[in-house]
């Protein structure tokens, strides 16, 4: 067995410590000796995790995935006028991504559910499933410990069930392209692709339905500020044309000041005038007896001559043919008829606002000529041909005259524009298509086993190591020399071997203990282990040899009788004197160990009964000395404190080469304090594995307050055979390399 010397004073070595090279691979050593002590816990806590998440993954519904593709704004044409088409360019990449979160918003979920009445669905209405027989266990309880706010978040179910709906869509671009996958989850396959494909033409729905409500609300603003327009227009003629008649400033004042009037000029001017008048007058009293008949579009576009209205007309038939087409494959409220219907309706809405627009314009310009005809009927009597000399009349005159020109070019400029927004209104279609609609998926998505395997091992791993480290972490106990000194402070001064049945094996069985293996054993790694934790406690000091030994523990159940007794044993084996003192007045564990029941002993020597040679008793297998502790009541007085104490172990150090006092545990028994002053040296002995470290600390700590020297600690029951157990030198390796030398 394997044991380190220790030679402890009060600095008293006179050669330098030798300066070892730091061992690079101790932290890996480490790790990997904690690996091979708690394998059996780190296999059994990854097995439980790897079977309690295969489990959950077998256990979990199955969930189907469909997937539509959608492309945003594919090359559409938008019509700008009448006679121009442009190509609109391709949309960026931030309004791929804008479209990408209004897929995602939560409204079109709730549209999805109102639409598709998924209330009524038990997938997504948990209350409609079956309850459990947890569930109807707690159902009692629930109902009773229902609060307010409870009840309220049930009438919001369909907020709720929203919500659900929205976390199973999974949205994402594909790749740098435009197009935008959409995927559904659902436990039926058939189903998934139903509502994917639903709540694409949601989508798309919404999309129409907002280009149509911005131009509605275009045409709206435009129709209010044509209005505006065409008054202010009317206002600043009528205002040049009466301050002309006030000033009696002809028409052609308003042109070149050498400009000389001609009657012939203004009369043919009058005749065209009262002409153009006739003819808009007669065009708008025939628009309005049809309107106010009740006339046909085709009749009104032909009285009017607008092109406009006669394209919107057939607009009109072609839409409504695709409306009877749908209404005989789809229902009524199928999504693909409702937008076609509201496409109808926006047609014939933008007809009767063209025939609108276009009467009013005919009612201004039947305004405009009687005007024009009244000043020319004005400007022809005999001022006509006379020169205006009032050039400051002249010259507000033609002030007038621009500010109606410009009032009447800013009304063009928004007719004109009315015209381009209603054209661009009246096709409602969605600047993004379905390219590819989902369909029922083969086979599920979730949950995905060659994951959930890779997971399991992955988080059993993780437990498992885990709880090794925890375990080890939290292990206060001692199991090598590294530990000893790392956590106590102390030298291990050496390790002794676990017996195990094996070994007793060939010994008759009352033989079957530590004290007589050694004496049949000699030879064997538990006897060369006491030799090298004899030799190392005799040189342990430079400074005097050592004569009297304590033995003792930090709580009971250590082995320290054993110990004292194997190393008497060895001690006397070896050629020296040893006598044994047992000094464990409570338990008197060493004399009931030998076997003896003598009626005299420590006490009776130490109380002056008798003298300590007539009461020693011989070992017959090693021939040590042993001063018993027969039972006796507890006595209060400090016997060990007294001078009888003191001369006893006087005599013991001049009659024998070795004392050893077997004491009871330090942190049970107050007197073990005043026993260790007596020794030369005191020795703990402490279970490997289990003795905790800080009671150890504590008790060699209370002992160094009582004046002893503490020479170490040696660790008993150590298996050598446990993987990343140390002996000594803290590696079973040492063991597995000496072990042909022993003899069992």
């Amino acid at each position: 067995m394997n044991v380190v010397s220790i030679r402890r004073g009060e600095e008293e070595l006179r050669e330098p410590p030798h300066e070892f090279e730091e061992d690079q691979g101790a932290a890996i050593k480490n790790l990997w000796a904690m690996a091979l002590r708690r394998w059996r816990l780190m296999v059994a806590a990854g097995l439980l995790v790897f079977a309690g998440v295969m489990t959950f993954t077998l256990l979990s519904p199955k969930i189907y995935t469909a997937t539509a593709l959608v492309m945003v704004n594919p090359g559409r044409e938008q019509v700008i006028a009448q006679e121009q088409m442009i190509e609109n360019a391709a949309p960026s990449s931030a309004a791929v991504d804008s479209e990408i979160e209004v897929l995602r918003s939560l409204q079109l979920s709730q549209r999805l559910v109102a639409e598709a009445n998924l209330i009524e669905d038990p997938e997504w209405n948990g209350d409609l499933r079956p309850p459990g027989l947890l569930a109807q266990a707690l159902a009692p309880l629930r109902q009773l410990l229902a609060t307010p706010a409870q009840v309220e978040a049930e009438s919001a179910r369909e907020d709720a069930i929203a919500r659900a709906v929205n976390e199973a869509i999974s949205v994402r671009r594909r790749g740098l392209s435009y197009g935008i996958e959409v995927s559904m989850d659902s436990r039926d396959p058939q189903r998934a692709a139903e509502l994917v494909n639903q709540y694409v033409q949601i989508y798309l729905q919404s999309q129409t339905e907002a280009r149509f409500e911005a131009s509605q609300r275009a045409n709206s603003w435009l129709s209010e500020r044509l209005d505006e327009l065409r008054g202010q227009v009317q206002a600043r003629e009528r205002a040049a044309e009466a301050f002309r008649q006030e000033n009696g400033l002809s028409v052609a004042a308003g042109g070149a000041e050498n400009q000389a009037p001609q009657t012939a000029e203004v009369q043919t001017m009058l005749v065209q005038a009262r002409a153009d008048v006739a003819e808009k007058e007669a065009r708008l009293r025939q628009v309005q007896q049809l309107m106010r008949s009740g006339g046909s579009a085709e009749s009104i576009a032909t009285a009017l001559n607008s092109p406009t209205i006669t394209e919107l007309r057939g607009r009109e038939s072609d839409i409504a043919q695709r409306v009877a087409e749908l209404r005989q494959r789809y229902s009524a409220e199928h999504p693909t008829v409702l937008t076609a219907e509201t496409e109808l309706d926006n047609v014939r809405q933008r007809i009767n606002d063209e025939i609108r627009r276009i009467t009013a314009n005919l009612q201004n310009e039947v305004d405009v000529a009687r005007a024009r005809l009244g000043t020319l009927q004005g400007s022809f009597g005999g001022v006509a041909g006379a020169r205006d000399n009032n050039n400051e009349a002249v010259i507000r005159y033609r002030e007038l005259l621009r500010e109606a020109s410009a009032a009447r070019t800013v009304h063009e400029n928004f007719l004109q524009r009315s015209h381009e927004v209603a054209n661009q209104g009246e096709l409602p279609t969605a600047t993004s298509r379905l390219v590819s609609p989902g369909v029922a998926p083969a086979g599920p998505s979730k949950p995905n086993m060659m994951s959930a395997l890779l997971m399991a091992v992955l988080l059993a791993g993780l437990a498992g190591a885990g709880l090794a480290f925890l375990i080890e972490t939290l292990d206060a106990s001692i199991s090598s020399a590294d530990e000893a000194e790392r956590k106590v402070g102390a030298p291990a001064v050496a390790s002794v071997p676990l017996l195990s049945p094996r070994d007793f094996r060939g010994l008759p069985a009352h033989r079957h203990n530590p004290g007589d293996y050694l004496v049949e054993k000699p030879a064997s790694a538990f006897a060369e282990s006491l030799r090298v934790l004899r030799t190392s406690l005799m040189h342990a000091r430079l400074d005097h040899k050592m004569r009297v030994l304590a033995v003792t523990s930090a709580v009971p159940n250590e082995g320290k009788t054993t110990m004292s007794l194997c190393l008497a044993r060895i001690a006397a084996m070896s050629g020296q004197r040893v006598v044994l003192v047992d000094c464990d007045l409570r338990r008197h564990s060493l004399t009931t160990e030998v076997g003896g029941r003598p009626s005299a002993g420590l006490l009776q020597v130490l109380s002056g009964d008798t003298d300590w040679r007539t009461t020693i008793v011989q070992d017959q297998a090693s021939g040590a000395h042993i001063l018993p502790a027969p039972s006796s009541r507890f006595m209060p007085q400090d016997v060990f404190a007294s001078q009888a104490m003191n001369r006893l172990m006087e005599d013991l150090r001049s009659t024998y080469d070795l004392v050893i006092l077997d004491c009871a545990p330090v942190l049970a028994i107050a007197e073990t304090r005043t026993v260790a002053t007596h020794a030369d040296l005191t020795l703990f002995v402490v279970r490997s594995d289990k003795t905790p470290a800080a009671a150890v600390k504590t008790a060699m700590r209370e002992i160094r307050n009582a004046g002893a020297t503490v020479a170490g600690l040696v660790l008993n029951y150590v298996d050598p055979r446990r993987p990343g157990r140390g002996g000594a030198y803290g590696d079973t390796l040492y063991y597995s390399y000496a072990k042909n030398y022993y003899h069992s």
